[in-house]
């Protein structure tokens, strides 16, 4: 890489596809979830499908939005450890 900073800003590293595969654990509970969610769908009407979908999508939004935030902060994190460690000192 050229320089590291140029890019991320063009989008050539995207640290949220760098995250590995899940672990055995937690693809045993996506696998309950989507089970339990299949069970639910087929037991409602097509007004309380919608509803279950839309609060579905809204908690995948702020899931999103509480990632996006977390990336940022542990970014700032480990930028201003790096000038801690290079500068020999907090600042």
């Amino acid at each position: 890489m050229e320089n590291l900073i140029n890019e991320l800003y063009y989008g050539n590293i995207r640290p949220v596809e760098q995250i590995g595969g899940l672990t055995a654990e937690a693809t045993a509970i996506m696998k309950r979830v989507h089970e339990n969610e299949d069970k639910l769908e087929a037991s409602l009407n097509e007004q309380e499908k919608e509803l279950l979908h839309t609060s579905q999508n809204d908690r995948l939004d702020v899931t999103c939005i509480i990632e996006e935030k977390r990336f940022r902060e542990a970014f700032i994190l480990g930028a201003r450890l790096m000038v801690e460690i290079l500068t020999g000192g907090p600042k």
